[in-house]
Parts: structure tokens; sequence; C-alpha cells
């Protein structure tokens, strides 16, 4: 612009200083006038330029503060990221570490669930076998239960048939003893006389010398001997609950005679000579006694004395409690 101002003025004082032709005046009036017109416009477009200049430089400076603002909110936001990217790299450090740490954690965990596994399936294996025992053993307690309630159940009925038993024992003990005195008493006169009544082992024994029964060598009763029978059977005429059995012995002596063969022979005549007594002149029912003979094998005693041989010659009449009832207890 400072050069067309320049040339503009070159111009004029040219023309003002010396006389040119109309035509290069004219010549120079268009130019002058294109040049003015340019000028005009230059200077419209300067100040165009200038404005757009001006709200250019006040983008640029709005640009700049923006890109500067821009330039330390990037700094912050590179320093956030370097931040940001170091925290990722310890933490994806930290990842990588824990999914190791978890890796050999499952194997771990893995290794203890299978052993945890095994364990289980052990204690159900164990589980079902004392299940098994215990129903075994319930079963048993219950078996042993029924035994044990059948087995208090035949206690209780021994222990009755017990108390029976003992009862009817003392009864019995208190019959013997009773039929003992009574014989005693019965025969009382004859106590220095060959007779004695003892109790041994429940039963009561009458014993008589064959000196007040019978002869050396007979069977038949001698009239002393009757009358000591006939005591004894008043005595025995109402008894229910004994047996009786005769017995005969002798001594050791061989027996010599035409009719009686030997010493068992005698003995057991004897004792048919005082059953049939007892039962004919006593008046004892014959089903109640029996008659036996020992012979000389059961001796009072084994001396080779005349003493010894004069206690073992004798009739026993054995009074024996019956044991039906006692044997049906025990049964």
């Amino acid at each position: 612009m400072k050069q067309i101002s320049y040339i503009l003025t070159i111009l004029i004082i040219s023309t003002m200083i010396s006389c040119v032709p109309a035509r290069k005046l004219e010549e120079l009036q268009l130019s002058f006038d294109d040049l003015h017109s340019q000028y005009e416009e230059m200077k419209t477009l300067k100040e165009f330029g200038d404005t757009s200049l001006m709200e250019l430089k006040n983008q640029f400076n709005s640009l700049t503060n923006s890109y500067n603002l821009l330039k330390d909110e990037c700094g912050k936001q590179r320093k956030d990221y370097e931040k940001t990217q170091a925290s990722y790299e310890l933490l994806n450090k930290n990842y990588k570490e824990l999914v190791n740490s978890n890796e050999n954690t499952k194997k771990d965990l893995r290794y203890e669930l299978e052993q945890l596994d095994k364990q289980l399936n052990d204690k159900k294996r164990e589980l079902f076998s004392k299940e098994s025992s215990l129903m075994d053993k319930e079963q048993e307690a219950n078996k042993l239960k029924k035994d044990l309630e059948a087995l208090a159940k035949s206690l209780r009925e021994r222990e009755s048939r017990v108390n029976e038993l003992e009862s009817k024992l003392a009864a019995q003990e208190s019959a013997v003893k009773e039929l003992k005195d009574r014989l005693t008493n019965s025969l009382i006169g004859y106590q220095n006389s060959g007779i004695s009544v003892i109790e041994k082992d429940g039963k009561v024994y009458v014993s008589l010398d064959n000196s007040l029964l019978f002869q050396s060598g007979k069977i038949d009763i001698d009239w002393k001997g009757k009358t000591a029978l006939l005591k004894v059977a008043e005595s025995l005429q109402d008894i229910e609950d004994f047996d009786i059995m005769v017995e005969g012995h002798t001594d050791n002596i061989p027996m010599k005679s035409s009719t009686i063969k030997d010493n068992w022979d005698l003995s057991v005549l004897r004792a048919t000579s005082v059953v049939r007594y007892l039962s004919t002149e006593g008046k004892m029912d014959p089903i109640k006694i029996i008659p036996s003979g020992r012979s000389k094998h059961l001796p009072i005693d084994s001396s080779k004395t005349k003493e010894a041989r004069a206690k073992n010659r004798r009739i026993e009449i054995i009074l024996t409690p019956k044991l039906d009832s006692i044997m049906e207890l025990l049964k």
C-alpha cells in the first residue's frame, strides 16, 4: 500500500510540472483511476484483512491458550496415563502372580479336595460298616432282650418253683422229724431192747436187732419182735407221703442150712417175714411196703468181732419221703 501511494504522488507531481499530451493524460488518468480503484480495493481488503487478521490473531491466541491448556491437560493426562500404566503394569504383574498363585492354590485345593473326597468315601464306608454292625448289634440286642425276658420269666417261674420246692422240702423235713419223734415216742420202751430210731439223709431209719426178731438162722419172728413190730405198725398206720422199705442184713458168716441157700436168701426171707407180719397183723397196706435183702454187704461195723457181727445182723425199716411232687417241680 505504501508503494501505491508513492507512485500516485510521483504521477501527480509529474503532471503538474510538465505538460503531457491529452491522450497520455487520459491513459495516466485511467491508470490512476485503476490504481486508485485497486488502492481502494486493496484498502478495503486491508481493512478486511486487518479485521480478519485480528480475528485470526484472536483465534490464534484463543487456540494458543486452548493449545496450552490442552497441552497442560495432555501433560497431566500423560502423567495420569503413565501413572495408570504403572498401576496397570503393577496390577498386571499382581494379576499374573495371583493367577499363578491361584493355579498353585487350585492345585493345592484340588489335591486337598481329592484327599477330602477320599476321606469322605472312607468315612462313608466306615459309617456304612458301623451302621451295618449297629443293625446287627441291634438285632442281637433285640434277640438278647427277648432271651433275657424269656430267661427272666423262666427265672421267676423257677424262683416260684424253688420257693414251692423249699416249702415242700421244709414240709417234708418237718414231716420226717415229726415221724421220727412219733416212732421214738412209740418205741421208747424198746430203746434198751435193740430198737433205735434215727434220722439220716432226710430219711427215718427204724433199726431192729435180729436178737429181738429172730433166732439164729431162722426166718420166723419171735414174740418179742412181733410186739415191737405192732408198735411200729401202729405208728405208721396213717402215713401217706412216705415209701417204706424193709431191708434184711446179715453178718459175714456163711449160711449153713438145707432150706436157705445163703445170706442173700436169709436177708430177703427175714425182710419178707417182717413185711408179711406188718401187713397181716399190723394192718398196714402191703402196697406201701417193699421187702429187700442186703446180705452182708452193708455192715454197720466192719470189724471181725462178735459184737460187730451182732450189730450187722438187723432189720431196717427205712421211711423215705415221697418225691413225686418235688420231681414234678423239677421237670
